[in-house]
């Protein structure tokens, strides 16, 4: 199976999944994530904002914010292909741009990502070993290296499964799921 038509299958099961299970599941995701020691000691930490099917973040990132961590969100800029980490400010200072997703605008402060001690990585699929399934983009695979950051996967622990994974993919450090955090290492 090609990724791309890996991606369609993701895509159509994540989405029968009910809304209520991943309400639950999404909830218990972010208390593993508040108890895990390297996400407390954080102080920069970048996220994804969460829309459609993908594990919520709006609730961590009001956490984070509660807890006086500088959040960032990932900004695409498409040539050359990269992530932005942008600062959050608020949801009133975003607006939609690529594929739809909420960003701060150009004038939003911007983090060196050797900056960053926490990075929160969206994917369809995750293995056991990091690797991801993500939209096809290749963003994450580009920035991770740049960081020094630890990469998280959030992720259901029905989708961590076997994946291939191609030499320029990048792992995570950890999969966080409503389960709890496991370590690819």
């Amino acid at each position: 199976m090609t990724k791309q038509m890996l991606r369609k299958e993701l895509k159509r099961r994540r989405g029968q999944v009910p809304k209520e299970k991943r309400a639950i599941w999404d909830q218990a995701i972010a208390d593993h994530l508040f108890e895990f020691p390297l996400y407390r000691q954080a102080h920069k930490v970048m996220t994804y904002l969460s829309f459609g099917w993908e594990v919520a973040t709006w609730s961590i990132v009001e956490h984070m914010q509660g807890q006086g961590k500088e959040v960032y969100v990932p900004v695409v800029q498409n040539e050359p292909r990269a992530l932005i980490p942008r600062l959050y400010t608020g949801r009133e200072n975003l607006t939609p741009q690529v594929y739809g997703i909420l960003e701060p605008g150009p004038d939003a402060p911007e983090a060196c990502p050797e900056e960053l001690d926490l990075i929160l990585v969206p994917g369809l699929v995750f293995s056991e070993q990091g690797y991801r399934v993500g939209y096809g983009g290749g963003y994450y695979d580009r920035f991770l290296p740049t960081t020094r950051g630890t990469a998280l996967g959030l992720v259901y622990s029905s989708f961590v499964q076997d994946v291939r994974h191609d030499p320029w993919d990048y792992a995570v450090d950890f999969l966080v799921t409503e389960e709890g955090v496991l370590s690819r290492k």
